[in-house]
């Protein structure tokens, strides 16, 4: 009898609770499909950085597994409370407090099993389509094909049904603690509100809206003047921030109450008041889990943000540093053995060697003072190519040849460098260099490899006839240097001063095809290492010690596109993972709020067609209660997303352009708005049903 009377109950769930129902199915098959990805070999064997992959899907798994934990707990809460006046009636009936407990349990096994193995099926098909995708990534051939992963599936159970077990188990207890007036009652009970004197919601919701903007101020002032590292302010600009979205939504209804009821004109107008009044009550009594899903709203979108300003910089610095397949510096200039292996194991297509010159700084770093840049340009050093070099680089990437007279130099640079450049040679149009004084005939910002190696972030081009006393400058820098090492100390004005000198040698090479991380090893065998002594402070004392020195470096454009695409896909996958899934599980709970009312809105609405409003009338007046009602935790996040991202973003415009950084923002935000408004929709239509008795 028990068992017949779960099934009944499990497809009544099921019907009344698809959108929850929807969601865990789509969770778990999110999450077999990762954990397949994180076991597969064909997956980590595209790259040795991709073995992180399954490490870091292991511990967002930890995240994803809190987030689900969090759903279904409230879900089965909210559930046992809106058929709490069922079970009472169960036991006014005489059945037993355990036999109800394990009618609820019973039941929701069922959904929990079948949701369970649809999800496993889902997620079979949702492996396949990732696996190709990252397959396409690393341009390696992938043949669509049934197969199942034993340990993914075990890792999947394990989860769900741990999560499962734990919140049902929480249930039981509930129910064998509950009395019967309770379950009776416990339908009509909603989250208490906090502040009840209007007065102190004013102070609170005053009070967020200076914690949220100080949360802001701090978090750019934080990365607006950070290098490297953020200080340690960020931590409390994040509990302020935390803080500051929960007393929003805490005292929000008053504010509401205070801005539109209060106005006649606008109190009587239409559906106003009614509207106003729905869904100040349900703010009122929803505040901590609004508050909540706010904060995992503010979550995904600056994370979303975050995660592609990062894939954006390390693309963008795969197309600014390694323009060309094969770069390689020393001090001596000799690259025999290196071009023996690359001719033998690879199809050259050019190459070249030249020579990179340093001369002492001649103030272009003043061009960076208010610029992402600041403190990141050495003010000692600026690096020189000769013409000839210049235009036999741009030759091999197949720029256009270009030229100079004898008192013109040019400047090569990034892309995000160029404007700061630019305004500075608006004003500073003739420079001195090497004792001459020379015009900035124009500011180039072709990529030419300056990330480092032919020049950081910019290089002068000299005309040829300058070359012999750019050597000079040059030498004179390095006879200052003891034993040859990359570092020379230079006496001032009584202060000294740090010249960080590069190898003296290039050598840049373009290839058929491209080389892979087997290449880039072999070919770094070839680096010739020195031990030096050197002296220095160690613990207090000056000693002396010994250090490895690499009297070469190697780069190649294949080895980084491996470490750049294993970077880009664990990172965009996991943003995407976690986002789908803090958006549904928000989006859920919304539903499931609203579909679980519309009895109560039900005996309302009926009321308005009582007095006289039309069917049209009554669904506009649902669609915007839903829409408010949905709107309300996103709006904040939105609002306060922006500016945040913003100021994150100053750590990543070295090498991302402004506009980069708001197409990312449309992007997260356009698929946040995609997801969230597909189960706004579904809620919509369902509630219109629900009120107007539509099958």
């Amino acid at each position: 009898m028990l068992g017949k009377l779960s099934f009944r109950n499990a497809k009544r769930q099921a019907k009344d609770y698809c959108i929850y129902f929807i969601t865990v199915i789509i969770s778990v098959a999110l999450m077999f499909s990762f954990n397949s990805i994180a076991t597969s070999n064909d997956i980590s064997d595209l790259s040795t950085y991709m073995v992180a992959f399954s490490k870091a899907i292991s511990g967002i798994s930890i995240l994803i597994v809190l987030v689900m934990a969090w759903l279904i707990n409230y879900c089965m809460r909210f559930m046992l409370e809106k058929r709490s006046k069922e079970f009472g009636t169960y036991q006014i009936l005489g059945i037993e407090k355990k036999s109800i407990s394990n009618i609820f349990t019973l039941e929701n096994i069922m959904i929990g099993g079948i949701a369970f193995i649809i999800g496993i099926a889902l997620g079979t098909f949702l492996y396949q389509i990732f696996t190709s995708i990252i397959m396409n990534l690393f341009n390696q051939p992938y043949q669509i094909e049934i197969s199942f992963s034993i340990k993914a599936v075990g890792m999947t159970a394990i989860y769900f049904f741990g999560i499962f077990a734990l919140v049902l188990l929480n249930c039981r207890r509930k129910i064998k603690k509950t009395k019967v007036y309770d379950l009776l009652y416990a339908n009509k009970k909603n989250e208490n509100n906090m502040i009840k004197n209007a007065k102190g919601n004013v102070i609170l919701f005053t009070l967020s809206i200076a914690l949220l903007v100080g949360a802001i101020l701090i978090n750019n002032n934080e990365f607006a003047n950070a290098s490297n590292m953020v200080g340690r302010n960020i931590f409390i600009a994040i509990i302020m921030l935390i803080v500051g979205i929960y007393l929003f939504y805490i005292s929000i209804s008053s504010f509401i109450v205070k801005r539109y009821l209060n106005n006649k004109s606008r109190k009587y107008k239409k559906d106003n008041m009614f509207l106003y009044r729905n869904l100040t009550s349900k703010i009122n009594t929803m505040s901590l889990s609004l508050g909540t899903i706010a904060l995992m709203f503010t979550i995904i979108l600056i994370g979303g943000n975050v995660a592609l300003l990062m894939n954006s910089m390390i693309n963008n610095e795969i197309e600014m540093g390694y323009p060309y397949e094969i770069m390689i510096t020393t001090a001596d200039g000799d690259f025999s053995k290196y071009k023996e292996y690359i001719e033998k194991n690879a199809k050259v297509k050019d190459m070249y060697e030249y020579r990179l010159y340093n001369i002492k700084g001649i103030g272009l770093s003043t061009a960076f003072e208010k610029t992402p840049f600041k403190g990141a340009i050495d003010k000692e050093i600026d690096c020189v190519l000769s013409l000839t070099d210049y235009n036999k680089l741009r030759e091999i990437l197949g720029y256009e040849k270009v030229d100079l007279q004898d008192d013109e130099i040019m400047i090569n640079c990034l892309k995000t460098a160029k404007g700061g450049l630019e305004k500075y040679t608006k004003e500073n149009d003739k420079i001195k260099i090497v004792g001459k004084d020379v015009k900035i005939k124009e500011i180039r910002s072709e990529n030419i490899a300056q990330v480092g190696f032919n020049g950081s972030y910019y290089a002068i081009i000299v005309p040829d006839s300058l070359i012999p006393l750019i050597e000079k400058e040059d030498q004179r820098l390095r006879d200052k240097n003891d034993n040859n090492s990359t570092i020379v100390t230079e006496q001032e004005d009584g202060a000294d001063k740090i010249y960080y000198l590069d190898f003296a040698y290039n050598f840049v090479a373009t290839t058929e095809n491209m080389t892979d991380e087997k290449f880039y090893k072999e070919l770094s065998n070839y680096i010739i290492k020195q031990e030096r002594e050197i002296a220095g402070e160690v613990n207090g004392e000056e000693q002396n010690y010994n250090i490895e020195i690499s009297l070469a470096n190697v780069q190649t454009k294949g080895e980084r596109m491996s470490q750049t695409k294993s970077f880009y896909t664990i990172m965009s996958f996991l943003a995407f993972y976690v986002a789908l899934i803090f958006v549904m599980a928000t989006a859920t709970l919304l539903a499931i709020q609203q579909l679980s009312d519309s009895e109560k809105y039900k005996y309302r609405y009926e009321l308005l067609k009582k007095l006289g409003v039309d069917e049209l009338q009554i669904n506009r007046t649902i669609f915007k209660q839903l829409l408010f009602y949905f709107a309300i935790p996103m709006v904040l996040p939105v609002i306060i997303s922006i500016p945040i991202t913003l100021g994150i973003s100053h750590i990543f415009t070295v090498a991302v352009t402004m506009e980069e950084i708001l197409k990312n923002i449309g992007i997260v935000l356009g698929m946040l708005i995609l997801v969230y408004g597909i189960y706004f929709i579904a809620t919509d239509v369902q509630f219109d049903r629900n009120i107007n008795g539509n099958e």
